[in-house]
């Protein structure tokens, strides 16, 4: 092996050493290729619609938004629920235009209307503000549906306050039944009930004072007419007493033909007594008889002349009562029929009397009706859905 190895060293040290005609520069090592990056995977659909802004403002931000509010902010609502009806028993009975249309026909719809009209009412509010609190309890709410938050504009002032007020309170009415349902609603559930009992009197109070307002404008002229005929008739009555006080006559008719009757006998009298005188001195002219019957007759005219005197005053003071007379008994006709009207005016008035009843007392709520969390997110979602595929 020694061997072998020397004579190969051998071989390569007597090999000429090989030269480059031309002396080239040194060649640069070669540079490492980077290797090309993978394609990436395309975005999807959804990441696509992220990207575009208007998808944000009009779906994302709104439904985030209403995630947020009604999953973690908004406040429960109670309602108190109290049913009612509004009656007028005098009033007649369904038209055939109410048959038709499906109503009940009776006043109990249009007392339902009435009702309505008052719990929207700016004297309800006022009656009802300060005793109650409303804009301290109304305020106890979410920042959003609270009074004085966004639900409000932020205002604070009485208009704002009273168009809150109206909002919290709904008024159902059945159009066939004419059943008032009244629903209160409050960030509290012993405050809702409070709210309605306290609308409940106050609507009761308000049909009372109406009913005498109206009994008031039917009766106020009847009953003053006859107040004015009673004070006539009393002044002819006392002027009637006056006069037969001052005459010391009941009736100077009654007196008038009594005289006249006595005047009328006297006369017969006289003439009777004339008569016999006349006869008697014709047969004894010296009978003392006769002078008698002259005495008589005498006395007689002189009564007959009394009697006639007192005529002329008599007719007089008769002319005079007849007046009064007169007037008493027109006054005693004109007060017959100043009661007749105000009888008709009381029936009129009645007419037009309503009564509020109570069917269910106001409830007392336990759990919260509102707000509706599922309902109001899953309609915001709709909602922005239809708005999206519009828009795009």
């Amino acid at each position: 092996m020694t061997f072998y190895a020397e004579a190969k060293r051998l071989r390569e040290d007597s090999r000429p050493a090989e030269t480059t005609p031309f002396p080239l520069p040194p060649r640069a090592a070669p540079e490492a290729k980077t290797p090309e990056p993978t394609p990436a995977a395309p975005p999807s659909w959804f990441g696509r619609l992220l990207r575009r802004p208007l998808f944000l403002a009009a779906v994302v931000v709104p439904n985030v938004a209403s995630v947020l509010y009604f999953g973690l902010i908004a406040a429960p609502v109670y309602t108190s629920t109290a049913a009612l009806m509004v009656l007028n028993p005098k009033q007649s009975g369904p038209s055939l235009s109410s048959l038709l249309s499906g109503a009940s026909g009776d006043s109990s719809e249009q007392g339902g209307y009435i009702l309505k009209e008052y719990f929207a009412s700016w004297d309800a509010f006022r009656k009802l503000d300060k005793p109650l609190g409303l804009a301290e309890n109304f305020g106890k709410g979410d920042p959003v549906g609270r009074f004085g938050g966004v639900a409000t504009g932020f205002r604070t002032n009485d208009v704002a306050l009273w168009r809150y007020f109206q909002k919290q309170v709904d008024v159902k009415i059945d159009q066939k039944s004419g059943i008032v349902a009244l629903d209160v609603s409050a960030w509290d559930a012993a405050y809702a009930t409070r709210l309605t009992k306290v609308l409940l009197a106050a609507a009761i109070a308000h049909m009372d004072a109406m009913n005498a307002q109206q009994q008031g404008d039917f009766l106020k002229s009847a009953i003053a007419r006859k107040a004015a005929i009673e004070a006539a008739l009393r002044s002819d009555l006392a002027a009637l007493a006056q006069f037969r006080n001052q005459t010391g006559t009941y009736d100077p008719k009654e007196l008038y033909l009594s005289n006249l009757a006595l005047m009328n006998s006297l006369t017969m009298k006289a003439t009777e007594l004339k008569s016999q005188g006349q006869a008697l001195s014709a047969a004894t002219p010296n009978n003392p008889q006769v002078d008698n019957l002259a005495s008589a007759t005498q006395s007689v005219k002189q009564d007959i002349a009394t009697t006639a005197k007192s005529f002329p005053a008599m007719a007089r003071s008769s002319s005079r009562y007849e007046k009064l007379l007169v007037s008493r008994d027109n006054n005693i006709t004109l007060l017959g029929q100043a009661n007749l009207a105000l009888q008709q005016a009381q029936a009129a008035a009645e007419k037009n009397r309503y009564y509020l009843n109570v069917i269910s007392s106001p409830s007392e709520p336990q759990t919260p009706e509102g707000p509706e969390r599922l309902m109001w997110i899953g309609g915001v979602l709709l909602a922005t859905l239809l708005l999206w595929g519009l828009i795009r």
